[in-house]
C-alpha cells in the first residue's frame, strides 16, 4: 500500500491546501512529467518513498506539509546531515521536496515553493574517493572465484561479466531480458535500457556472449522460463523472479568476500569504476569510453580520465630528482 494513501485530497481551490492536496498534484505530476510520461515503477517508487520520508518528517515535528517553510526544509536537511546522509543522498532526497511542492505550485495549491533554493551542502569528498576500482589482478581474482558448473554460478559469471567487462550499471542488468539479447549481429548486441529508460546498444565480448548463452541454456535445462527477466531468483521463495538490485549487490558481495576483495564503500559500483579506469589505462577514446558507460555528458567521464591520469602519472613522478641513500 502507498503509505501517502492515508491523506485525503479534495478539489483544488477548496480552503487552506493540506497533505492531501499537494499529493494530488504530486500524483499528477508523476503520472504526466517524470520522464515525460514513462517513467519506470521503480522511479515512481522512489519518489513517492522520499515524498513519504518528508511527510514523515514533518508530522513528527509537527509541521503541516502545506504550511512547511524554508527554514522547515533546512531543519530537515539538517537531520538527514546529523544521521549521517551523504552530500549526493540530502541531494536526492531534497530535489523531490522540490519537485513536490512545484508541482503543487502550478496546480495553484500554493503560492510558492519552500524548498527553492535550499542547497544539500559541499561535497568535499576527492575525485579519488568516490572512484572505487580493482586493478585487473583483482578483477581476474573475483572472476576465478565464481563456480562454473552450477546454475548459480553460470548466472552470477555472466552477471558479473556485464558489470565488470561492459561496465553496466546495477539497474540495467536489473532490467534486461533475455530478448535484449541479438547475438546474430555482428557483433553480437545486448539493448540495454539506462537511467530514465534510455536505451543504448552495447557490443559483447565472445566470452561475455557466451557466459550469457550458457546460463540461458541451463535455465531452459531446468525447466525455467527463457523469456522475459534474464536474471532470476532460483532460491524456493523467490523463485523465476527477476533478480532485485539488492539480490544482484548480494551475489557482488558474497564474491567479493570470497575473493578477499570486499571493504567498505565497495559493491556493485566499483566494476563498473574498475570498467571505466582500467579502460582509460588502455587508452579507450573517451567518446567510445562514453557511450559505452551511457554517460549523455563527457564531462562525467572525464572524471575517470583525471582521476586515472593522477594516479599513473602525477607530478611528482616528472620530476628528475632522486632521493640518495644516507
Amino acid at each position: 500500500m502507498n503509505p501517502l494513501e492515508r491523506f485525503p485530497a479534495r478539489p483544488a481551490g477548496a480552503g487552506r491546501p493540506e497533505a492531501g492536496d499537494l499529493l494530488a498534484s504530486f500524483e499528477r505530476f508523476l503520472r504526466i512529467d517524470v520522464a515525460n510520461g514513462d517513467a519506470t515503477p521503480d522511479t515512481l517508487a522512489a519518489y513517492r518513498r522520499e515524498v513519504a520520508a518528508w511527510v514523515g518528517w514533518c508530522d513528527a515535528h509537527q509541521v503541516a506539509p502545506a504550511a512547511a517553510t524554508r527554514a522547515d526544509v533546512e531543519a530537515y536537511r539538517e537531520d538527514l546531515k546529523t544521521a549521517g546522509a551523504a552530500v549526493s543522498t540530502r541531494q536526492h532526497k531534497l530535489s523531490i521536496v522540490r519537485r513536490f511542492y512545484d508541482a503543487a505550485v502550478q496546480h495553484g495549491r500554493l503560492l510558492f515553493n519552500p524548498a527553492a533554493g535550499v542547497k544539500a551542502g559541499k561535497d568535499r569528498t576527492p575525485p579519488e574517493e568516490k572512484i572505487k576500482a580493482f586493478t585487473e589482478e583483482g578483477l581476474a581474482t573475483l572472476v576465478r572465484a565464481v563456480p562454473a558448473d552450477t546454475l548459480n554460478g553460470l548466472r552470477d559469471r555472466a552477471l558479473l561479466g556485464l558489470l565488470a567487462l561492459h561496465g553496466l550499471r546495477r539497474v540495467e542488468v536489473h532490467r534486461l531480458d533475455h530478448e535484449s539479447l541479438d547475438p546474430g549481429r555482428d557483433p553480437p548486441t545486448l539493448g540495454v535500457r539506462g537511467k530514465g529508460r534510455k536505451q543504448r546498444q552495447v557490443y559483447l565480448r565472445p566470452d561475455t556472449l557466451a557466459a550469457v548463452q550458457a546460463y540461458a541454456a541451463a535455465k531452459a535445462a531446468a525447466g525455467w522460463a527463457t523469456t522475459g527477466a534474464l536474471f532470476v531468483a532460483h532460491d524456493p521463495g523467490h523463485a523465476g523472479q527477476r533478480l532485485s538490485r539488492p539480490g544482484i549487490n548480494a551475489v557482488v558481495n558474497r564474491y567479493l568476500e570470497k575473493a578477499g576483495l570486499k571493504r567498505a564503500g565497495l559493491s556493485c559500483h566499483a566494476l563498473r569504476h574498475t570498467f571505466a579506469t582500467v579502460a582509460v589505462e588502455k587508452g579507450v577514446p573517451l567518446p567510445v569510453l562514453q557511450a559505452d558507460l551511457g554517460h549523455a555528458d563527457p564531462k562525467t567521464t572525464m572524471v575517470y580520465v583525471h582521476v586515472t591520469e593522477r594516479r599513473r602519472r602525477g607530478a611528482a613522478t616528472y620530476l628528475d630528482v632522486t632521493l640518495g641513500g644516507g
